[in-house]
């Protein structure tokens, strides 16, 4: 029997969440062994009506937030840490996704396969078919594996991927310096270990949480085959965060300030930057020195070399 799998879900204004829920336990081979951990975050009487949980209810703990009270995507994936209950395994993915059958025993039985004692499973899922929601064809001959893209005047490094053929797979899933925040498998004692920094916007949440999850001593892998699709297109249905709060700027920027004195590009002095840095800091188990040099990265230098 396979082991109790918590998903995290952090959803902001978006009616394509209850189809999330209802694909994530519709094709699971396991449904029962499966705990939601959601951050509801709505306007009262304007979305009540996009309430998500329509099925399955005692399997899915809803933190309901008011949107006005909302500080961003990082702020509301650490409450959700709050509400896992021991469940071995940790999925994170974005309110708007799909899953192929048996994905849950397919991503756990790679986990098996990944050459480390703490391993991870995280890439960008696939997009959804072009054409949705008029087509739902949730097919792909590719596998997406991250790389390092360039780095933006402000020093955050984004991040892309490229899209083999599915028969370059390799045999086993391969060892990757990046996470994605869309798609994170990994047994669930990682929130304990390395815990979501809710003081991170959403600009530098993925390469601050590479860095952290590599120094806390763990290892990223690229799937081979990815059962988990991703709506990466703007939709004028599904709210945004920034389009709702006129301060989004300013958390934008301390968000930015942190990430570059968490990764020694320059030191900050303020207060609200550094909020629990020494919390949501890095590890020791490895430095930083080893993950550019693993990464093909000089953080200070804002350079990306070849792996």
């Amino acid at each position: 029997m396979s082991g109790e799998i918590f998903v995290s879900i952090a959803a902001y204004r978006d009616p394509d969440c209850t189809n999330t829920l209802r694909s994530l336990f519709a094709t699971a081979r396991e449904p029962d062994r499966i705990n939601v951990g959601l951050c509801w975050q709505a306007l009262p009487g304007t979305d009540d009506e996009l309430y998500p949980v329509r099925e399955r209810e005692s399997q899915c703990t809803v933190l309901l937030v008011d949107a006005r009270e909302s500080r961003g995507a990082c702020w509301a994936r650490s409450k959700i840490e709050s509400l896992w209950r021991g469940e071995d395994y940790l999925l994170q993915i974005d309110s708007h996704m799909r899953f192929m059958p048996n994905w849950d025993v397919a991503l756990q039985e790679m986990l098996t396969k990944c050459a480390s004692d703490k391993p991870a499973l995280s890439t960008y899922a696939h997009a959804f078919p072009e054409g949705f929601p008029e087509t739902e064809n949730f097919v792909t001959g590719t596998f997406p594996v991250m790389y390092a893209q360039n780095f933006d005047d402000d020093g955050v490094l984004f991040l892309g991927a490229n899209r083999p053929s599915l028969s370059e797979a390799p045999e086993l899933p391969a060892r990757n310096p990046f996470f994605s925040a869309n798609f994170f498998f990994a047994s669930a004692s990682v929130i304990a270990e390395v815990p979501y920094d809710p003081h991170f916007y959403f600009f530098g949440e993925e390469i601050s949480r590479s860095v952290r999850l590599f120094t806390h001593g763990w290892d990223l892998f690229t799937p081979n085959s990815v059962p988990i699709y991703h709506d990466y297109n703007r939709r004028p249905e599904r709210g945004l965060h920034w389009d709702d709060h006129p301060d989004w700027g300013d958390l934008d920027r301390r968000s930015r300030a942190r990430l570059r004195h968490l990764l020694n590009m320059d030191v900050s002095e303020d207060r609200y930057v550094l909020n629990e840095i020494d919390k949501y800091g890095l590890g020791v188990t490895r430095s930083m020195a080893d993950y550019e040099e693993f990464a093909g990265l000089n953080f200070r230098n804002r350079t990306i070399h070849p792996r």
